[in-house]
């Protein structure tokens, strides 16, 4: 089974990855449990801005994605059996720190199976919003996972007791586990953790912005490879650094920790504009080497990727091709808006990719693979308008020679 996200670009090597990304694609010859096969996002405008911008598309254009649902500003969901509704009448509208703790005690089979037509929601992915990038406190321990207070110990206390794996905190007279031992619990779903973007040069002062780079920096580091020591192979935990890609460095003479100039849209907004968003698109998931793919490999092991781009003579991509899998496994993707398709395929298996549109003639006209071993990138094809018509798919680019 795959999963597949409802909801577009290019190159850089991820400033971190650590754990994975989940779903599972149905593929002819491929047998997959079809209870995981969607992704749910739960974020605020942010996120919903990343995702118009380029982040459905892309995602769309992975072989493994299959449904994406959302949980944001107004999503009302209901909290397991026998839990608090904790969050309130309406959950969606608080993706705070400190709410983490409470979503994923109090809520997490209602977000297993939130929008899901079928199956579950396989790959847990939260964000929380630009306001927790202003640390104010370095905090002092053991901290409170429950506070609204931002500080470092907090929100280190949000990800793992003090007292180590396997204590509980009590709240309202219920017990509540740190995230790390609800992760290590639920084997089965990949939790993609984004950091909070960073904020527009005016909204934060120095010591807030370099806080919460201090604790981006202990949970994608620190963190998850003590996590990852404790549950080797269960590889169910990214944390990708949206704060680190977006912010000026720690180090920066001008403005340190805080949005950089070429990612801010309006003056002393701290929503990151297109260009912000497209960056985070690249490095998650579109990158050769992107977190996204490299993920999902860790945590579906037996797997590869086969990916590319459909180009045109100008070296630019074409969308809408249908891209033929056949061979070991039978599939279809349609290429992005950057011209890209990817396959997630099993290991030790012959396969055929093929791509096909009305009107163009494409070099080469196939790829074969056989007894694939390992993901392969950069499987592009070059693509010629042969035609002229008024209802060719895709349609006719300019600038190109037509015969």
């Amino acid at each position: 089974s795959s999963f597949k996200m409802n909801t577009s670009s290019p190159n850089s090597v991820p400033n971190m990855l650590c754990g994975v990304v989940a779903g599972v694609i149905l593929l002819c010859g491929v047998a997959f449990a079809d209870t995981q096969d969607d992704f749910i996002f739960i974020h605020h405008s942010v996120g919903s801005n990343w995702l118009s911008n380029s982040l459905n598309a892309a995602l769309i254009a992975k072989s493994y994605v299959d449904e994406r649902n959302d949980i944001t500003y107004g999503t009302v969901v209901s909290p397991s059996a026998g839990r608090p509704g904790s969050l309130g009448s309406v959950p969606g509208d608080r993706t705070d720190m400190q709410h983490w703790i409470l979503w994923l005690n109090d809520y997490l089979n209602a977000v297993k199976t939130h929008g899901c037509a079928t199956g579950v929601n396989a790959v847990i992915m939260f964000k929380s919003c630009y306001p927790n990038s202003s640390v104010t406190a370095d905090g002092v321990e053991p901290g409170d996972p429950f506070s609204a207070t931002r500080s470092i110990v907090n929100n280190k206390a949000v990800f793992r007791h003090p007292s180590g794996a396997g204590n509980t905190y009590s709240s309202g007279g219920y017990t509540y586990k740190p995230l790390e031992d609800v992760f290590a619990e639920n084997p089965g779903t990949l939790f993609i953790f984004v950091t909070p973007p960073p904020l527009y040069y005016s909204a934060t002062t120095d010591a807030n912005a370099h806080r919460a780079r201090v604790f981006n920096d202990w949970v994608k580091t620190e963190w998850l490879q003590s996590y990852n020591a404790a549950h080797p192979g269960l590889n169910n935990v990214v944390v990708f650094d949206a704060f680190n890609e977006l912010a000026n460095s720690d180090s920066s003479p001008v403005r340190p920790n805080r949005l950089k100039d070429e990612y801010v849209g309006t003056a002393g907004d701290s929503h990151p504009n297109a260009a912000g968003s497209a960056r985070l698109t690249q490095v998650f998931c579109t990158d050769s080497g992107n977190v996204l793919d490299a993920a999902w490999g860790a945590f579906s092991p037996g797997l590869v990727t086969i990916s590319g781009q459909v180009l045109d003579l100008s070296y630019t991509g074409i969308p809408s091709v249908t891209v033929s899998l056949g061979g070991g496994a039978s599939a279809s993707r349609i290429t992005a808006s950057d011209g890209a398709y990817s396959f997630a395929v099993s290991t030790g298996q012959n396969y055929t990719v093929t791509p096909s549109a009305t009107n163009w003639l494409f070099v080469p006209s196939q790829y074969t693979f056989n007894n694939i071993t390992s993901s392969q990138t950069g499987v592009n094809f070059s693509g010629t308008y042969t035609v002229t018509t008024s209802t060719s798919s895709p349609a006719s680019p300019t600038g190109l020679t037509v015969r």
